[in-house]
């Protein structure tokens, strides 16, 4: 049997993979979780992308999820062409969405300026192109450029200086939202989160469309990094957008800030992606380089649940290359786990809540008692992730009676998500229908030794967390432990 691959691959969905054949090929290399970044394309290109991704994986089988990236208060420049910023010159920005002045630059949120004090930095470009903040006139912003080149049109504007003080959603994430609950998603991610209030403001902004689906904080401000574990809590999960985050912080600081924030985010149980760049000369070139293959493999190492391919499937030559390749280093790194004991990502639970601590001596038992597989069955996919967390070498089988939750764990770490029917009578003993259910998708097989946990083990029952070791028996029937 040949081995699978625990960690989960995000690659996301553009022009490269919009062909039907280029799609099938993406999925069968292993794409768990299609992207869809809102910040480009039409709301059309992006229906179409979901109903043509929901058909493929329907008829090929596979448990895809559909991640939506919402715009936020990304800050690009509107320019009719490239324009060289020469070093020493004065330019200006205008305040509003109209120029004052021919030369003038505008901006997708030009109020954002309005916070920008004398001296503070802004930098366009991922930081290529480096200014300084000088006088604000009325209606403009003056900048001194410290380090000049091309600036191309829609390319991205930086404020690791200014604290900024707009709301966290934007009208482009509304318009975004809108169009989203037309067809749905399985999870929201929001750029450019400063503070754990974001999450209820943008969970109620969703369902007012009709969309309640978990969220993901997009950790790429210097506030959110110093707030990092109230918005671990807020949200539902996080990604570690090390683009911005490399502008927004001293690059040097990225590579311990990644670290710290998946540990932390694991701790709570809840999932996170480390995207950008992870394989990026693969955009133009069929291998990537030796640093990258090294900068996948460290994110693993690190604990991360999913690794994420941006520009590389979108707009690049070698989309389907893209995620083999990642699959290939994900699995030689995933098969080295047991032989690390870092010390920086050791798991250190924050909570005594009696879940955590159940899945936890769940997660020892399984180690000490050699299982095959860890099964518990669950309405929201909760208590798989919390033992997920702790990277079990046996496998972590989730059955759900939701379609939707089954989906959601595809971006989770190591669980093998299960659709089973909900028990049809109160007093139905819940966890052999879990184990049922595995074995007739034959995620389970005759003679496994099983671990079997359970929230609510009798259909109906009360909530009383219990723990039932069996062996899988003839035709997926529980039988004694040998």
């Amino acid at each position: 049997m040949a081995i699978e691959r625990q960690t989960r691959i995000v690659a996301t969905l553009g022009p490269s993979t919009d062909s039907e054949e280029r799609l099938r090929a993406i999925l069968d290399a292993g794409m768990d979780v299609a992207r869809i970044n809102c910040s480009h394309g039409s709301a059309e290109e992006h229906l179409q992308r979901i109903d043509r991704l929901r058909t493929i994986a329907r008829q090929l089988g596979k448990n895809v999820a559909i991640l939506a990236d919402l715009p936020g208060p990304k800050l690009r420049v509107f320019l009719p062409s490239e324009r060289e910023l020469r070093g020493g010159d004065t330019i200006s920005f205008s305040l509003s969405h109209t120029p004052v002045a021919a030369e003038d630059i505008t901006i997708t949120e030009p109020e954002m300026l309005q916070d920008v004090k004398p001296n503070e930095r802004i930098l366009l470009d991922d930081g290529r192109l480096q200014l300084v903040a000088g006088e604000k006139l009325k209606d403009r912003l003056l900048a001194k450029v410290v380090i000049g080149g091309k600036l191309l049109p829609k390319k991205g504007l930086n404020l690791p200086d200014t604290p900024l003080t707009i709301p966290a959603l934007t009208d482009a994430d509304r318009t975004a939202l809108a169009f989203l609950a037309k067809s749905g998603c399985d999870w929201l991610a929001l750029s450019f989160v400063r503070s754990a209030e974001a999450a209820e403001e943008l969970r109620l902004a969703a369902k007012s469309f009709g969309l309640d689906v978990p969220l993901i904080a997009k950790m790429e401000r210097p506030e959110a990094v110093e707030r990092a574990e109230e918005i671990v809590r807020a949200f539902d999960g996080i990604m570690v957008a090390r683009g911005d985050l490399g502008v927004e912080i001293p690059l040097e600081r990225v590579p311990t800030v990644q670290k710290r924030l998946i540990t932390l985010a694991r701790s709570y149980g809840k999932p996170v992606i480390t995207a950008t760049d992870m394989l990026d000369s693969m955009r133009k070139n069929p291998r990537p380089t030796r640093a990258e293959a090294s900068d996948v493999a460290n994110a693993i190492y690190d604990g991360t649940d999913a690794i994420m391919l941006s520009g590389e499937t979108a707009a690049g030559d070698y989309p389907v290359e893209s995620v083999l390749c990642m699959s290939k280093i994900a699995l030689e790194a995933e098969s080295h786990l047991a032989d690390l004991t870092d010390p920086m990502v050791q798991l250190n639970l924050k909570t005594e809540d009696v879940d955590d601590i159940i899945t936890n001596e769940v997660y020892d038992l399984a180690n000490k008692l050699k299982v095959d597989a860890i099964v518990t069955p669950t309405l929201s996919g909760r208590t798989a992730r919390l033992i997920a967390r702790h990277r079990p070498k046996a496998m972590v089988v989730a059955p759900s009676p939701s379609e939707f939750v089954v989906r959601q764990m595809a971006l989770v770490w190591g669980l093998k998500p299960v659709h089973m029917i909900y028990c049809r009578r109160a007093g139905d003993d819940r966890m052999s229908t879990a184990i049922q259910h595995s074995f007739d998708a034959k995620v389970l097989t005759e003679g496994m030794r099983v671990l079997v946990l359970a929230g609510h083990p009798i259909e109906g029952g009360d909530y009383l967390p219990t723990i039932r070791l069996l062996k899988i028996g003839p035709d997926g029937k529980p039988v004694a432990p040998s």
